[in-house]
């Protein structure tokens, strides 16, 4: 079967609930989206609030984990992710921790209608939980949310 890269940065930097929702998902490596930045948006039925999307941002970068996931799982995802009318799913260049360019599938936000917003704590109690064990970059986290450190 066919497997796909996912570049993930929100809630499905937690592993079980990626797990949950792509059995096949696999860790490849720890990866950024340069020229993006995080950010807030939309509402979420599930979480009751705004969740992450990536917007343009020259100079910015997202970190995320890439997952390798079977093609029929990426479906599941679309789903999961309301593809293709809460997100929409792009092919874009990302860079892995051994300084590799690689071509990912990322969801995000309609550009054109994405509206920043606060997420619910839940929410961004999980993602908040990912940066920590991942040791990614907190000032970044808390600038998504407006807040100057």
């Amino acid at each position: 079967m066919r497997q796909v890269i996912v570049f993930a940065y929100g809630s499905n930097l937690d592993e079980e609930q990626m797990r949950r929702r792509c059995a096949s998902a696999q860790i490849e490596a720890l990866a950024v989206l340069p020229n993006h930045a995080l950010a807030f948006g939309g509402c979420s039925r599930r979480w009751g609030g705004a969740v992450a999307s990536v917007v343009q941002q020259p100079g910015g970068c997202v970190e995320g984990l890439l997952y390798r996931v079977t093609s029929s799982d990426l479906r599941v995802l679309d789903r999961h992710e309301g593809h293709p009318f809460a997100y929409e799913r792009i092919g874009k260049l990302v860079t892995d921790e051994r300084g590799r360019r690689r071509r990912a599938q990322v969801y995000r936000q309609h550009e054109d209608t994405f509206e920043p917003c606060l997420p619910q704590m839940a929410y961004f109690r999980v993602v908040l939980n990912a940066y920590g064990r991942l040791g990614f970059d907190l000032d970044r986290l808390a600038a998504a949310v407006g807040v100057e450190s």
